[in-house]
């Protein structure tokens, strides 16, 4: 039942892109080549060498001395008022549906032609949920690592032992940041606060003892790959040289187009 929200939510999600008309005519293959981009070659190899990195933190002692020194050193009352907020931002359960809610919304308003601002935010969010997710589930299972909280393995990776290794929470809360991010890289503001606040959720964990600097760190990491792969197949798209045919009363002809 522990992942119960996760994969719920990514059936809603496919089964929202299946209804709509827009993914008839478009997105569906944007979603095709968002998992084309996430899964090439160099991103692979990127995430393998940042597993990498996290296997040691997680295989070593020094999940544990930062888990430590968290507990003992910083967590308080006032991080936990924070973090009970902090938490909520992570949740698939509302943070899914809202994305969805809003590129939907936003769709109907404008006769599924052009998306609004929020609308692109709840499309490309969705869809960096869709090419992300199973990996997050596929990883956290193949990582077996536990939580602080447990035993005996704890941070250490024990493939299909246990299903810790990747954080959830952090994933899914900074997914929707990082969008945000992306949509304003011109206003420095607004892009770095919304970088911050997309790690807000995975911090929540550590504080709540929930997870180890390392599982926040992938789920974190594997979000930032998720929006980025989505937003590469959006640049892709901008670049397009477009050929249409135009006739007209006493004329025929071609016009290009480029958009970069």
């Amino acid at each position: 039942m522990k992942h119960f929200s996760l994969i719920s939510a990514f059936v809603i999600t496919i089964s929202f892109f299946s209804v709509s008309s827009q993914a008839e005519d478009g997105t569906w293959s944007d979603i095709k080549h968002d998992y084309s981009e996430f899964y090439s070659g160099d991103r692979l190899l990127r995430m393998g060498v940042v597993f990498a990195g996290g296997a040691i933190l997680a295989n070593t002692n020094y999940d544990q001395k930062f888990q430590d020194h968290y507990q003992n050193k910083v967590r308080s009352n006032q991080t936990d008022d924070l973090a009970v907020n902090f938490k909520k931002l992570g949740e698939g359960k509302y943070l899914i549906p809202l994305s969805l809610i809003s590129a939907g919304v936003s769709s109907l308003l404008n006769d599924g032609t052009e998306l609004t601002g929020i609308g692109k935010w709840g499309e490309r969010t969705a869809r960096a949920y869709l090419v992300g997710g199973p990996t997050v589930l596929a990883t956290q299972l193949l990582t077996g690592a536990s939580r602080p909280s447990e035993s005996p393995y704890k941070s250490d990776w024990k493939p299909f032992n246990d299903s810790n290794g990747v954080s959830g929470h952090s994933f899914i809360g900074a997914v929707p940041f990082l969008t945000i991010a992306y949509m304003n890289n011109d206003n420095a503001f607004i892009k770095y606060s919304a970088y911050l606040a997309s790690t807000f959720a995975g911090i929540s964990r550590i504080n709540d003892n929930q997870h180890y600097l390392s599982q926040v760190i992938l789920g974190w990491y594997l979000g930032w790959e998720a929006v980025d792969s989505v937003y590469s197949v959006e640049s892709a798209k901008k670049k397009l040289v477009r050929i249409q045919p135009v006739i007209g009363s006493d004329s025929y002809g071609l016009q290009v187009s480029m958009r970069w």
